[in-house]
């Protein structure tokens, strides 16, 4: 029977910690990790729509939805995690003893340097033609022109690792150069998928927390004066 009961929020905020430090130490853009974690929990504890006839769930919702929802709660744990000395250690301890790790052959930095080079290649094929198609013209309006620079900005601005490919300009580079760039993307979302199947940083994520429990407890309460009452 298809469970239609819709649970990616719960799982999103049950973990919110762990997904917290992996984007931000990775850089993976907050759709592309959500999707990845998801497809990370079990299939009988994901409730998520119904499968297609050929078996596979529909990622639909959690590609439209989860992933905002994700940015929300993503946000408001860094606004109270900021002045935490356990987080900001945490993150330190994530980007040297997990990004170090060779789950493939390549730790995370080499796998970065891959992506951003194919990236720069095509990001400079697609800037060179667009120049050359869309140049700048003495008949141009102020509107014209800024418009014009405003698509040509778009192709230079450094986005989160994942979402290249949702930009006009990315399917306007030729085949090969896109495969290369989604090759290695996907050799940072098997990265990533290692790095939340592995049980240890779930270990050193309830350390935070209990660190965080106690931080909270052992703060001093504010003194309250009390007031001395004068007897007529």
């Amino acid at each position: 029977m298809i469970k239609k009961k819709n649970n990616t929020y719960k799982h999103i905020k049950d973990n919110i910690a762990k997904l917290t430090l992996i984007q931000q130490v990775t850089s993976i853009s907050p759709e592309t990790l959500t999707a990845i974690f998801l497809s990370t929990v079990e299939e009988e504890n994901l409730h998520i729509r119904k499968k297609t006839q050929q078996g596979y769930w529909n990622w639909d919702l959690a590609d439209k939805t989860a992933y905002k929802y994700f940015g929300r709660q993503s946000a408001k744990y860094r606004r109270e995690m900021q002045s935490n000395y356990s987080f900001i250690l945490m993150l330190e301890f994530l980007k040297s003893a997990y990004l170090s790790k060779e789950y493939f052959g390549y730790n995370y930095n080499e796998l970065i340097a891959d992506y951003r080079n194919e990236e720069a290649i095509l990001k400079k094929f697609v800037r060179k033609a667009f120049i050359e198609v869309h140049p700048i013209t003495p008949g141009m309006s102020p509107k014209e022109k800024a418009l014009r620079n405003q698509r040509l900005g778009k192709i230079s601005v450094e986005h989160w690792i994942g979402d290249i490919v949702h930009y006009d300009y990315f399917n306007q580079a030729p085949g090969f150069m896109m495969e290369k760039v989604i090759c290695a993307i996907y050799a940072i979302k098997l990265y990533a998928t290692n790095i939340l199947n592995d049980k240890q940083l779930d270990i050193d994520i309830m350390k935070i927390k209990t660190n965080q429990r106690l931080e909270i407890k052992l703060q001093p309460k504010p003194q309250v004066a009390k007031k001395k009452v004068i007897k007529i």
